[in-house]
């Protein structure tokens, strides 16, 4: 007998009822004998069926004895995830994952956090604890929560470059998860959706990738809701620029710029200003509008500037105008961010070293600049065909001929 099984046995004996009494009309007796034994876990449905039964809460039937305890233990986690405090988290958890947990929110919302803690350095372990979270999840008809936990999996499997692999379990889990639940949270489907917009590029897809991406962008729209739109416009305007589609471009920066209004957001603003700067430097070819557009940035975020787009592209712009060495000191401050998964966004920031060679080249420094220019050919070339990868294989020719 387990503890849901014993709790719901002991009130009813304490109330005095029997198996008949408890089941009504709703449930068998043959099915409440078996719950009791801990032979069967009862759908969310038969669960608050019993409870109200039983006039008590459903949580207290999922509950332990030690569930204060747990929901301490469940709010010092989750402060700590949304403070990306992983040490913390591992801190807090220690040991517990050894243990045999309760069947309620609070021990799957720690097992998933602790699983998306674990998988940044251990996929197997990790993703094991997450499957652990789902299958409670599940039993608490929590389906929303069961996609998002799967979501994620699936973007760490992205990020080490498995965008078919990952693709392929996405839709296997939209599939299952779309026929347990009516509804599914319209957050969690946004995210749904942009990871598979992600893949659908990663996987060389455009068109596809393009109806899923009008799709979401109609679905956030409809539903009102902004989540991720960020990043969603990005996607949006660099697919235009890769298109040479100047208006769909235009639309989606307007787009950007409006949201970062709306939401008064420096950070979304920021960004909008980094798609002005890039878009000038590979489709105008003016160079003070590049200069301008990453001063105007830098100004807003106080000098916060990072260490990727906007080195990159001022390193880009004054190699433009002629300023080789300027060029070079700008191009040495980008360094390669660890979060990146989405390959189009890969492919313009693996151009770095294509313009370290460039600029190398120029400066009669042309063994380094054949190290530059080879390191660069071959992270792009496992990603989709761009213009991007187009242009650091065209680099990689002109510096092996200077050789």
């Amino acid at each position: 007998m387990n503890e849901l099984g014993k709790r719901i046995h002991k009130l009813r004996l304490e109330k005095g009822m029997t198996l008949v009494d408890l089941a009504g009309n709703q449930m068998t007796k043959g099915m409440l004998s078996m719950i009791e034994n801990g032979r069967a876990n009862p759908s969310m449905e038969s669960l608050k069926f019993i409870a109200r039964q039983l006039n008590c809460d459903p949580h207290y039937l999922l509950e332990n004895h030690t569930s204060d305890e747990l929901k301490y233990l469940f709010n010092q986690v989750e402060e700590a995830f949304h403070k990306n405090n992983d040490e913390q988290i591992t801190n807090l958890t220690q040991g517990l994952f050894d243990q045999q947990l309760p069947t309620s929110f609070e021990s799957a919302r720690i097992l998933e956090i602790g699983g998306r803690t674990v998988v940044k350095n251990d996929q197997e372990q990790g993703e094991m604890l997450i499957e652990r979270a789902v299958a409670i999840y599940e039993q608490l008809s929590l389906f929303s929560h069961c996609v998002a936990a799967k979501v994620h999996v699936v973007e760490n499997r992205a990020k080490k470059g498995n965008y078919g692999d990952a693709l392929r379990l996405l839709r296997s889990i939209q599939k299952k998860y779309h026929e347990k639940a009516a509804v599914i949270d319209t957050v969690v489907e946004v995210e749904a959706n942009y990871v598979e917009v992600v893949l659908l590029f990663g996987v060389g897809d455009y068109k596809s990738g393009k109806i899923k991406l009008n799709h979401l962008i109609e679905l956030s729209k409809r539903k009102r809701v902004f989540y991720k739109m960020d990043d969603i416009f990005r996607i949006a305007a660099f697919q235009s620029l890769i298109h040479n589609n100047e208006n769909d471009y235009a639309y989606f920066i307007k787009k950007s710029e409006q949201f970062a209004v709306f939401s008064e957001n420096d950070g979304s603003l920021a960004f909008t200003l980094l798609l002005q700067a890039h878009y000038h430097n590979q489709t105008s070819k003016d160079y003070e509008q590049v200069l301008f557009y990453l001063n105007e940035f830098a100004t807003l975020l106080k000098g916060e500037i990072g260490s990727d787009y906007y080195y990159l592209e001022k390193g880009k712009a004054l190699l433009g105008i002629g300023q080789v060495e300027e060029a070079l000191v700008e191009l040495n401050q980008f360094e390669m961010p660890t979060t990146i998964s989405y390959p189009l966004e890969l492919s313009i920031l693996y151009t770095a070293d294509a313009y370290k060679a460039i600029c190398l080249l120029q400066l009669g420094r042309v063994e380094e600049a054949s190290s530059y220019a080879a390191r660069a050919a071959r992270n792009i070339g496992p990603l989709p065909r761009t213009p991007y990868q187009e242009f650091i294989n065209n680099t990689l020719d002109m510096v092996n001929k200077s050789l």
